[in-house]
């Protein structure tokens, strides 16, 4: 006998798998054919579809005696289809490959299963859409029940009770952008032998200009993703992404939308699960927009700030070595402190290079030619501005137990060793020594070592940029502190 299945928050209108198909395609003559197969809509894979049949193949020469050349290859907008459940499927910015004259293929980087026939000419586009991202519900620092009655002693009547926060809920507008945070909950009640509530966190994003599937997840979910991946300091999962035409229709109306890196597993919210996903923010208590922290990422990475460019990418990635992500921190320090510090340098070069000038003009007097052509070729050109510089000014800003971190660890005591100076080697430059050691290839450190320092760098990076994504300094110093165990 099977087990009941589990009480679920969200329940989507499609589920993953593989689905039969008559797909409707291109003919080269204006039109559109149908032809037979599959769809399949796998988490950690774009969606495809297999064709076979009467294919609209390109022959070189007609008749009993054709002739084509294979493999066929067309890359399309949108493909579409009936399922054989008599829904709708639109697969979006892929290619159609024919292989032989009875097999075809198609991948496509998006699908939306609806119950509307979609346009075979153009993307349906949508005023909304309706998400789920894990950790939401850590970000909004906000539980969904307020207080619970239980009987606690002999005689107390045999009540249970759950008392649901209406004031469980954010909702933030900016310009003609508006941004929904709630909670959505089941109630397993009629079973005469259990009852059970469940909730799950739900984020609803409008645009008074509606978008196609595509500027959805490129220009709001994946930096959505990725800012949320930063602000729980781990790669965080879509959970799902259903695409909304009418805001009145229900949940199992609307298109639910597949991608590589959408898992359609939605998640019920436990505390166990808010307690180990540690936010450097909580919306509640911190009184910080969602939307307003989003709109700013999207500015600095539109202003191509180093920053978020190098950090963002890195926020969803997973698996990465010690040695990259060491040395991408870095990077992305430095790059940082660079943009942000761009006019005081460019007034340092100026003052630089018009002292350089009067070196070499003085050195002229009383140095031969090869001697002069050798302090042209190696004096810098510009004033000095690199990673010391970076992690200097960062260091005084952070909590002491940031530095506290690096000084005891076992990578920097490593590259003090080295030092033949008398001085103690300032934390700032004993970085600095081991990320060009590693970039010039002339040497090399124990991964676990980069690991450990890696990971006090990612508190540090995760600290610049919620300030550059103006939140206050409780919350960058939240950032920057090591999470209790």
């Amino acid at each position: 006998m099977k087990p009941p299945k589990e009480t679920s928050a969200v329940k989507l209108p499609f589920e993953t798998g593989e689905y039969l198909i008559t797909w409707q395609v291109p003919d080269h003559k204006g039109g559109h054919t149908g032809i037979p197969g599959l769809l399949t809509v796998e988490q950690g894979k774009y969606p495809s579809g297999i064709l076979y049949g009467d294919l609209p193949i390109e022959w070189v020469s007609e008749g009993a005696t054709g002739v084509a050349s294979f493999p066929q290859r067309h890359s399309f907008d949108v493909l579409t289809g009936r399922l054989s459940s008599g829904a709708y499927v639109a697969l979006m910015n892929g290619e159609l490959s024919y292989s032989f004259p009875g097999n075809g293929r198609a991948v496509g980087a998006f699908a939306a299963l609806s119950l509307d026939a979609f346009d075979t000419s153009e993307h349906r586009r949508y005023s909304s859409i309706e998400l789920q991202i894990e950790g939401l519900e850590s970000v909004a620092g906000v539980a969904p029940i307020t207080h619970v009655k239980m009987p606690m002693k002999a005689g107390d009547e045999p009540v249970w009770e759950a008392t649901v926060d209406k004031d469980a809920k954010f909702t933030w507008s900016v310009g003609g952008q508006s941004m929904t945070f709630s909670y959505d909950y089941s109630v397993r009640a009629l079973d005469g032998y259990e009852f059970r509530m469940a909730f799950g966190p739900v984020l609803r994003l409008t645009s008074d200009e509606p978008l196609t599937v595509a500027d959805w997840w490129i220009e709001w979910v994946r930096p959505l993703r990725q800012l949320i991946s930063l602000l729980t300091g781990a790669p965080r999962e879509a959970r799902y992404l259903l695409a909304v035409v009418d805001n009145s229709a229900p949940r199992s109306h609307r298109d639910q939308v597949f991608g590589w890196d959408i898992t359609h597993l939605p998640v019920n919210s436990t505390r166990a699960t808010v307690e180990e996903i540690r936010s450097a923010v909580s919306l509640a208590s911190d009184n910080l927009s969602l939307l307003d922290l989003l709109q700013t990422w999207q500015r600095q990475v539109a202003a191509r700030h180093p920053l978020f460019e190098t950090y963002g990418a890195m926020a969803t990635a997973s698996d990465q070595h010690p040695r990259s992500r060491f040395l991408l921190l870095l990077q992305a320090l430095e790059g940082s402190y660079g943009f942000e510090n761009r006019s005081k340098h460019e007034a340092d070069k100026k003052k630089f290079g018009e002292k350089r000038e009067g070196v070499i003009a003085r050195a002229q007097e009383l140095l031969e030619k090869a001697d002069i052509s050798f302090i042209n070729k190696h004096l810098r050109k510009e004033a000095q501005q690199g990673l010391d510089s970076a992690v200097a000014d960062l260091l005084k800003r952070l909590p002491d137990e940031i530095s506290d971190e690096l000084a005891k660890s076992e990578l920097i005591k490593a590259v003090r060793e080295q030092h033949t100076g008398k001085d103690l080697l300032p934390l700032q430059t004993a970085l600095t020594r081991a990320r060009n050691t590693l970039s010039h290839g002339s040497g090399s450190f124990d991964p676990e070592h980069l690991a450990v320092v890696a990971d006090t760098l990612e508190r540090m990076v995760r600290s610049e940029v919620v300030r550059f994504l103006g939140a206050p300094p409780h919350v960058q110093e939240r950032a920057a502190k090591k999470a209790e165990r």
